[in-house]
């Protein structure tokens, strides 16, 4: 890996472009102006200004949401890293892939109190909760690969947010430093457990998949659909991942507060196969609702394994290359579900969102849906239309509907709809 001379802050923009990056959402500060300097006229690389790094933040998500890229953000030190706070918890708790750079103050003034401007006593630790990946770079020579690593980390592992802090002074700094690469395999899963996983659905006779955000990362759809066919399969998405496999399809929601139709379904199901779904609360009314048969659980993350439910066969892999090798790992004819079943799971579903639309806001949500394109992208705040919204519009492509769940921050729809603008 050769290397060349960069300041501190070229070494971050270097290693964004060099990630695929294009575009960079900001407000420089007298921190990062060393990152400005590198941005200023790149060929490679555009950046979008904000006002305010929460709101910024949320353009970031939307943005990534809307693309399925990686949102990048840079911002200064002191306010600029309490203010993005809660995008990144968003961006956590949902599992967006956002990295933020921040400038800190000058390394000897970090931790020591002294009334620096823009001083805080400890970012990283303020960052830390609301991230997923936090690292710190002392040297312009670490910076460049500990970014790679965080963006490997949200492109190969489980996604949300990465926070670097690099101070002032290293950022400005000029050394020989290679930029390096954030490439990585995603996670391949082990052939036992998909073979102990495909001899489970083979006998099944109500089977039912459940697809979450990270199917919807993966780009598991068609092999999800693929596997749905084999099998016979009732298949349905959680909110995160409406419109995966099509505007028709299942979707499972249970907050405790409608009719539902997924504690009736779970408790019918012999064989349940859940792909990247962490069972929020109010996909499962509060964790009330619980699968009655055998349970398959797919995910990127292992920690996720029997937190909620306990899983009779775990496969930890990415998932569309666990669902792709259950598909192969299937005879070419299965016995089937039994004949009604598809037909019993639709009609539980069409009681439900008919019992939704004696509701005046589930009635309006319904009206808009028919006037806006099929391709138009929602993203629905915290508030009374959004929780209608979210219990039953219709999506009919993959990341049309957004909705901030885990975190559930206020105010999030407006500049994540910008960001998706600029997607």
């Amino acid at each position: 890996m050769s290397t060349a001379a960069h300041t501190g802050g070229e070494a971050v923009v270097e290693t964004l472009a060099a990630a695929g990056v294009d575009t960079v959402f900001g407000i420089p500060g007298g921190h990062s102006l060393p990152i400005y300097a590198a941005l200023h006229g790149h060929s490679q690389v555009r950046h979008v200004l904000g006002r305010h790094e929460q709101g910024l933040g949320y353009m970031a998500d939307g943005y990534a949401r809307a693309s399925g890229r990686l949102a990048a953000v840079t911002t200064t030190s002191g306010p600029g890293v309490a203010n993005i706070v809660a995008a990144m918890a968003q961006a956590t708790t949902d599992n967006v892939p956002m990295v933020v750079v921040s400038s800190a103050p000058s390394a000897a003034l970090i931790g020591r109190n002294r009334g620096g401007l823009h001083d805080l006593n400890n970012a990283i630790e303020l960052a830390r909760p609301a991230c997923r990946y936090v690292a710190h770079a002392d040297a312009v020579d670490e910076i460049s690969p500990k970014l790679a690593e965080l963006i490997r980390n949200l492109r190969c592992n489980r996604p949300g947010g990465a926070f670097l802090q690099v101070p002032t002074n290293i950022l400005g700094a000029t050394a020989d430093t290679a930029i390096c690469s954030s490439d990585g395999d995603r996670l391949a899963p082990d052939m036992g457990t998909v073979a102990a996983a495909a001899e489970l659905l083979q006998t099944a006779t109500r089977p039912l998949i459940i697809a979450g955000y990270g199917a919807l990362l993966a780009g598991a759809g068609p092999a999800i659909q693929a596997l749905a066919e084999r099998l016979d399969a009732v298949a349905a998405t959680t909110t995160l991942a409406r419109g995966l496999l099509g505007a028709q399809s299942w979707v499972v929601f249970d907050d405790g507060a409608t009719p539902s139709a997924l504690t009736k379904i779970f408790a019918e199901a012999d064989v349940t196969l859940a792909i990247g779904t962490m069972f929020r609360q109010e996909d499962t009314a509060g964790w009330q609702t619980t699968p009655a048969g055998r349970l398959i659980h797919i995910d990127i993350d292992a920690a996720e394994f029997d937190r909620t439910y306990p899983a009779d066969v775990s496969i930890h892999a990415d998932a569309r290359l666990a669902v792709e090798a259950m598909v192969a790992a299937l005879p070419v004819s299965t016995p089937g579900a039994e004949a009604t079943w598809r037909q019993h799971a639709a009609g539980l579903q069409h009681e439900r969102l008919e019992a939704c639309r004696q509701h005046p806001a589930m009635q309006f949500t319904e009206a808009l849906r028919e006037i806006i394109p099929q391709d138009t992208i929602v993203f629905a705040d915290r508030c009374n239309v959004g929780y209608w919204m979210y219990r039953g519009a219709a999506a009919y492509e993959p990341r049309t509907f957004n909705y901030p769940m885990g975190y559930g921050g206020l105010g999030s729809a407006l500049p994540q709809a910008i960001g998706a603008r600029l997607a």
